[in-house]
């Protein structure tokens, strides 16, 4: 701390370190809970959330060393150095389409591992630590593909509307290379006669880019499949379906409604549905995550887009 800084101003930068440090602590202990959220706020003081499962740390803003991206233009502030690794500076607002700020706005930086991608998204603000159940949830992407839902959060007193941002179309759009690099190599694989399966494949997905990047998966493997928004609409078609004929379910962890661990703990508690193998596909991918689902049944947990592996997965479990 500089020798003209006020005691006043010592107190609140320690206020702030404290508050933070609490923050940290918030979400580690509830990475394991796929209803938790970190809640922040934009420049303009909008909520929004996302999954405690993705935050890896809080970070104060003013000390990140960031080295700036030559094109301004676009969410992507620069590359700082963080616990070792350099991570990638997404500036939310710009993203979101609103004017970015003077710096002195932003105060903290939300470090995000998406299933091995590290980014940091620079924020107004942390409200904190809330728990948001899938039935609380309104699928609100038809209206805007970067919203996934709205929910009502309490905030001193008061019912404040706050918006889950899809994280999967955040990537693409801050990280396009990469969804483009996992698409192209589904693209290119070859089927031959001992790949192609008879039995159908159930999948539920709310993310609508994801949803399309199996389903070039599925049409290049030949399978029968059917896609569904969330795991409800799932497990209400399953009690239509002859479960000899069914494959392999592979789920999304966080959707509205019904999320996939609900899912699986459904399927392992009923004698038919237990039969059918679970793959987990998610972002969501920490170990904690990974342990909770693989004790309520899943066969396997990988990560979104990983389409080698899912079709690797799908040959290994729809044998069966």
């Amino acid at each position: 701390m500089s020798q003209t800084q006020t005691d006043t101003e010592i107190d609140e930068i320690i206020s702030i370190e404290l508050e933070n440090d609490e923050l940290v602590r918030l979400v580690t202990s509830n990475a394991d809970v796929a209803s938790q959220y970190v809640i922040f706020q934009n420049s303009i003081d909008e909520y929004f959330a996302i999954n405690v499962a993705k935050v890896e740390e809080l970070i104060e803003y003013k000390i990140l060393d960031i080295t700036e991206a030559t094109d301004h233009s676009g969410a992507m502030k620069g590359t700082a150095k963080i616990r070792e690794h350099f991570v990638n500076i997404i500036c939310f607002d710009t993203w979101l389409g609103v004017n970015r700020k003077d710096e002195s706005v932003y105060e903290l930086a939300i470090l995000c591992n998406y299933a091995g991608v590290r980014l940091a998204i620079i924020v107004k603000s942390v409200y904190g630590v809330i728990n948001i159940e899938p039935s609380e949830m309104y699928d609100d992407s038809d209206k805007d593909k970067k919203i996934s839902y709205l929910c009502e959060i309490v905030v001193d007193s008061k019912k404040i509307l706050c918006k889950v941002f899809d994280s999967d179309q955040f990537l693409a759009d801050v990280i396009p290379s990469k969804f483009a690099n996992e698409i192209q190599k589904s693209e290119t694989l070859s089927i031959d006669d001992n790949d192609i399966l008879n039995k159908e494949i159930l999948i539920a997905e709310d993310s609508v880019l994801i949803q399309n990047a199996i389903k070039k998966l599925m049409n290049k493997m030949q399978l029968s499949y059917q896609v569904f928004n969330n795991a409800k609409e799932l497990l209400d078609a399953l009690e239509n379906k002859n479960i000899d004929k069914i494959g392999l379910i592979i789920t999304d962890l966080e959707m509205p409604v019904m999320g996939g661990l609900e899912l699986l703990k459904e399927c392992s508690e009923h004698d038919d549905f237990s039969k059918v193998p679970i793959v987990v596909n998610t972002n969501m991918a920490n170990a904690s995550i990974i342990n909770t689902a693989e004790k309520l049944g899943a066969k396997k947990v990988i990560k979104k887009l990983d389409l080698l592996t899912l079709r690797e997965v799908i040959l290994e479990y729809s044998r069966r």
